[in-house]
């Protein structure tokens, strides 16, 4: 398979001093609250305004400008220990990371079952935060905006491979020159994801998830072909879905369906993860 990679066959290297590593690199200040417009959308003769949004903003030290991704949370929401921990890794990486809170605003408790998805049009509203979020970094002295990803999970990984796909600003209203330069998803319902990829994609996901199967993201990512930018597959063994978030230890099952942190896993994706965010964004 094209990008693919399985740790099946090969135990998953584990760094014992990382968290050391991490806290010596860089130091800054608190994740800072802000809100920006979602970006309007542009519907036949109208145009569809955006919505207020609620947003943590953590930077590194310095006037920069910094590459900067933004964060994308699944159809629950984003747990502050999962904030926490995504900010910390960023902003010692030497990013500034924006994680867009698509619900507070909104009223919404979560997006989880059929019936709140369609209740809300979470999908459709959330497209119009995450372009709005990249033109909020666009107007901020310290955001290089030529060098912004998409870091999303589960629903928010679908909306990070959405906006990788090719024309999908088109239907906002954006500067030409205004776009993602790569995106990560993690454990995203990859039979959702359509067109392959214009920029570059890492996808992670768990071999035992049940909510978003693995197999689904084999399957689309061998039909995408090896034509276009690199796409990279990996497959935790034993891993189910919502493996990164560490409040989910012990296990559990929620909308009939198992999520349970995974530390071996979660590592290892944030050694991926900087790896690929330093090799396309350049920092």
């Amino acid at each position: 398979m094209p990008g693919a990679v399985n740790f099946g066959a090969a135990p998953v290297l584990i760094v014992c001093c990382a968290t050391l590593a991490l806290m010596a690199e860089a130091w800054a200040a608190p994740p800072e609250r802000v809100t920006f417009d979602s970006a309007p959308q542009k519907m036949l003769s109208r145009t569809i305004a955006g919505e207020r949004i609620q947003a943590d903003m953590a930077k590194p030290d310095g006037a920069g400008p910094f590459p900067a991704v933004v964060v994308l949370h699944g159809c629950g929401g984003m747990h502050e220990a999962t904030k926490q921990r995504l900010a910390d890794h960023l902003v010692a990486w030497g990013y500034v990371a924006l994680l867009v809170d698509s619900y507070a605003t909104r009223g919404i408790e979560h997006a989880c079952t059929p019936t709140a998805f369609a209740t809300f049009a979470t999908f459709a509203k959330r497209r119009q935060d995450i372009y709005g979020a990249l033109a909020f970094l666009a107007g901020q002295s310290h955001v290089d905006a030529q060098r912004v990803a998409a870091v999303g999970f589960s629903a928010g990984g679908w909306l990070a491979l959405f906006v990788a796909e090719p024309n999908s600003r088109e239907p906002f209203e954006l500067p030409d020159n205004l776009r993602f330069r790569a995106a990560v998803a993690f454990n995203p319902p990859c039979e959702a994801a359509s067109a392959r990829p214009v920029v570059p994609a890492l996808i992670l996901i768990g071999a035992l998830d049940d909510w978003t199967p693995a197999a689904d993201c084999s399957r689309k990512v061998a039909s995408w072909g090896n034509d276009g930018p690199p796409i990279e597959l990996v497959i935790y063994p034993g891993a189910y879905h919502g493996f990164y978030y560490p409040n989910l230890q012990p296990g559990r099952k929620l909308f009939d369906h198992w999520l349970e942190y995974n530390g071996a896993a979660a590592d290892d994706s944030d050694r991926r993860l900087r790896q690929f965010l330093d090799r396309h964004l350049g920092n």
